[in-house]
């Protein structure tokens, strides 16, 4: 296995060989040598390449996995208290009352639009002022660069002031309409030209839009700007969904000069998506409350088995006859004997 030994490595018994300290091993340890000259002499060079490349294409499969799980347990960890186990048990509950109040929302809509163009203000208005908030701390905590953070940091502000604004927009308008007090079957625009303040009204109807672009540009070129610049980590789908940003904001921006393009006519976009995501969540709901009811049916089978039966003591049968017992469980140390026994 090791070779053949050398006529210059073979010593006669009489030769005395002498051993200094440095040959000695001082470590304590024992040294290791890996070989794998084994596995070299029956595997080719496109064979070596293959497996590194299958091992590289399994190594690189595991970390995804394990990455994969990380970020479910982040995103969806344990309940660690009872309170938390039945709240994720009966939250279809409450998806099923925001399914119910996205329906009513929609058809309101489609019948009230020229009070709505309010709620569209006051929708859009929220959830802009709610990301940048939210949105706000942890991009400034878990951001590197100084300069990335400050980028950042407008970005959220900008899209706070937007969201203010727009909530101010939605009551402003709401406000307006109640001074009205015509024939409610006039157009939305001669209403707010009788009443005083509403070229203020018509001017957010015509500048909605423009909000828009504003939100969507600066959400994207925020994105872009610390990720290219500055380096900062990013993931595939953030990157698409910033690119979709982007590309809206172009969109809204080519087609907001457009007359047909405004607040009032985003109602019937705005129904849409809502009846869109009320069937989102009531299929969720509908998936919840399945699941509620496996638990509720595990719950039941375990109990059921958990009741154990009574075992039936052995009842004494009288129609037993002796030549059913078998002789060989009679012990053979058996101390009676044949004179003991009474005839």
């Amino acid at each position: 296995m090791f070779g053949k030994k050398k006529k210059k490595d073979q010593f006669d018994e009489n030769e005395s060989v002498e051993i200094t300290e440095d040959d000695l091993e001082t470590t304590g340890e024992d040294k290791i040598i890996e070989d794998d000259s084994v596995e070299d002499d029956f595997e080719t060079k496109e064979e070596k390449v293959k497996r590194e490349k299958q091992e590289a294409k399994e190594e690189a499969k595991a970390l995804k996995k394990q990455e994969l799980e990380e970020i479910n347990e982040t995103l969806d960890p344990t309940p660690k208290t009872r309170l938390g186990t039945n709240f994720r048990m009966y939250k279809f509950i409450i998806k099923i009352l925001i399914f119910a109040i996205l329906i009513v929302f929609a058809i309101l809509m489609f019948i009230y639009k020229d009070i709505l163009i309010g709620a569209v203000y006051m929708v859009s208005g929220i959830v802009i002022l709610f990301t940048g908030i939210i949105r706000m701390i942890p991009l400034i905590k878990s951001t590197k660069s100084k300069r990335a953070r400050l980028i950042l940091l407008i970005q959220c502000l900008i899209h706070v002031v937007l969201g203010a604004y727009l909530v101010f927009a939605a009551f402003y308008h709401w406000d307006r309409l109640k001074a009205y007090t015509g024939n409610e079957s006039d157009p939305l625009y001669d209403k707010l030209n009788a009443v005083s303040g509403g070229w203020f009204a018509k001017f957010n109807i015509q500048a909605y839009a423009y909000i828009l672009v504003i939100f969507f540009y600066t959400l994207a070129m925020g994105y872009f700007w610390v990720t290219i610049e500055y380096k900062e980590p990013s993931r595939t789908t953030l990157f698409w969904l910033n690119f979709i940003s982007i590309s809206l904001a172009v969109l809204i921006a080519f087609f907001a000069p457009q007359e047909w393009f405004d607040a009032e006519k985003l109602i019937i976009t705005l129904a849409i998506l809502a009846l869109f995501a009320a069937l989102v969540i009531g299929g969720e709901a509908t998936g919840g409350y399945i699941r509620y009811r496996k638990v509720i049916a595990g719950d039941i089978k375990k109990k059921e088995k958990k009741t154990e039966v009574g075992k039936e003591a052995p009842s004494r049968k009288d129609d037993t006859e002796i030549s059913d017992i078998d002789p060989n469980i009679i012990p053979k140390d058996d101390p009676r004997d044949e004179e003991s026994v009474i005839s």
